[in-house]
């Protein structure tokens, strides 16, 4: 009686929790780059959304585009849910742009608000455009250029999307309003707000994984899963131009505290900086070697201001830092590397701050010393007196006991060499 009992109140709970998921939706949103902190966060509320037998998935979409690896770990989590995944361009004036726009085809369901657009998936390898072996950059670029068509069009298969416009999205770049998506059939749904979204979707049948499932939207309600408070520091600071000035502040703050030692302020911001630079470097898949082209160029810089090179280690070093930056990031999608007016900028303020804070302290640490033992050498002076050995000088209007293995006649003029205590070893200075 006890297990028959037992086994009722199991199916009642099981059942209710059944019920409960089928009337809530998951609300997530990718708001930003498409990188790896929030590549996990997606894919792991899409797995918790299934577990939790919610009806559906509605992602909140707004992004420039981000990382290649990123995006294809989104879309297989959405490829492999038992649920559908809804996306939707939202807010007005969102974007579903590179990555973004791969996303959007990949959804069970892809919607747009007004003002909103998707395109621009056309893939970037700046690295290959400074290789000397032309031939061998057309190759390469058109291998990366066809994988990434092949793979859009995979998509567009797969959802019944226009196979042409995802082709040309890729190929040349072109990218679409919300009205021209909807009426090309690139997306399904141009709504005005959530509300708007779930009215319209409301019956529609959908072909998940395995099953047809029709969406039931009246009376529904959100579940929403956010980031922790760990995931959205890791978020701010995992965007390619965030590290990228990160690693200026790095530069800039610990340069002012090498110069300045005490200000305390310049140096800690700098750790800060620098501390927050490495720990993105760990997130975000660095291409080294566009770190050693960066590396190259502060050092470049630097022996510019000790070694007379008429400008040609400044102009290796722009050339070094340009293309570093450009190739810092691993990624072939727009987004997922940093602006050409960043690193532009960055340049700038980098050459000012070494050419005016680092010449600074260079000069405070060659000049020569005006005080004590130091400052007396190579200093002149006028012997007093006719001496051979011992004598007496006079160095800055003041009178000195001086050596010299040479004979001085008064009126000499005469350079400290040496000085022990407060004597003077001296040499006769040719006229």
């Amino acid at each position: 009686m006890k297990v028959r009992l037992l086994i009722i109140i199991l199916l009642i709970i099981a059942f209710s929790s059944t019920v409960f998921g089928a009337d809530k939706y998951a609300l997530i949103e990718l708001n930003g780059s498409v990188n790896p902190v929030i590549a996990d966060y997606i894919v792991n509320s899409i797995k918790k959304a299934n577990q939790d037998n919610m009806q559906f998935v509605l992602m909140i979409m707004d992004t420039p585009g981000g990382l290649l690896n990123s995006m294809r770990d989104i879309i297989k989590a959405i490829l492999d849910s038992e649920i559908p995944v809804i996306v939707y361009t939202y807010p007005k004036g969102a974007q579903a742009a590179s990555a973004g726009g791969f996303i959007m085809i990949a959804a069970h369901i892809a919607a747009m608000s007004p003002g909103t657009e998707i395109g621009a998936m056309h893939p970037v390898s700046p690295f290959l455009n400074f290789s000397p072996d032309q031939k061998q950059n057309g190759i390469m670029e058109k291998k990366v250029l066809n994988d990434t068509v092949a793979y859009a069009k995979s998509l567009a298969e797969l959802r019944k999307r226009n196979i042409t416009w995802v082709e040309k999205a890729v190929r040349e770049a072109i990218s679409s309003t919300n009205n021209e998506a909807l009426r090309l059939g690139v997306i399904d749904v141009v709504a005005n707000d959530i509300n708007d979204l779930l009215e319209k979707i409301d019956g529609k049948k959908i072909k998940t994984k395995d099953i047809y499932v029709v969406l039931k939207t009246k009376n529904i309600q959100k579940h929403q899963y956010t980031m922790d408070w760990k995931e959205k520091i890791l978020n701010y600071f995992a965007d390619p131009q965030m590290v990228f000035f990160l690693f200026l502040i790095a530069v800039v703050g610990i340069g002012f505290e090498l110069k300045n030692p005490g200000m305390i302020v310049p140096g800690v911001i700098g750790a800060i900086a620098l501390f927050l630079f490495l720990l993105a470097v760990k997130v975000l898949p660095i291409n080294f070697a566009g770190l050693t082209f960066i590396i190259l160029a502060i050092i470049l810089f630097v022996l510019e201001l000790k070694i007379t090179s008429y400008g040609l280690l400044t102009l290796g070093g722009i050339i070094s830092f340009i293309i570093g930056s450009m190739i810092l990031f691993d990624s072939p999608l727009p987004g997922g590397q940093i602006p050409l007016t960043s690193i532009i900028t960055v340049l700038i303020v980098l050459l000012l701050f070494i050419f005016v804070v680092v010449r600074a302290v260079i000069k405070v640490h060659t000049q020569k010393a005006v005080t004590g033992i130091e400052g007396m050498i190579g200093e002149k002076g006028e012997a007093t007196i006719d001496f051979t050995g011992k004598g007496t000088v006079e160095v800055h209007g003041e009178l000195w006991t001086a050596i010299s293995d040479e004979p001085v006649k008064k009126g000499d003029v005469v350079e400290v060499i040496k000085m022990e205590g407060m004597v003077l070893y001296v040499k006769k200075v040719s006229q």
